[in-house]
């Protein structure tokens, strides 16, 4: 039986110019465009993470990913 997974990873400039991200699992259905910008804005202007010791600067980037994943059943070939 199939099974699904639904992720959304936001991603940050650091400080020191390097890329940060974070994974969340299992966001809600109807998330909108406009609610991940203001989280994740949020998370910039609170200083809510500093990844090895550098602030989080600005949001790159956003992507939902879906997955849908499917057992194939491999009969022994006898």
């Amino acid at each position: 039986m199939p099974t699904t997974s639904k992720d959304l990873t936001v991603y940050f400039q650091r400080e020191d110019g390097k890329e940060f991200k974070i994974t969340i699992p299992d966001y809600k259905e109807d998330i909108t465009d406009a609610e991940i910008k203001t989280g994740a804005k949020a998370i910039v202007d609170q200083g809510a993470f500093q990844p090895d010791g550098f602030g989080l600067v600005k949001v790159t980037g956003a992507v939902k990913v879906d997955t849908t994943k499917t057992d194939v059943v491999i009969e022994d070939a006898v």
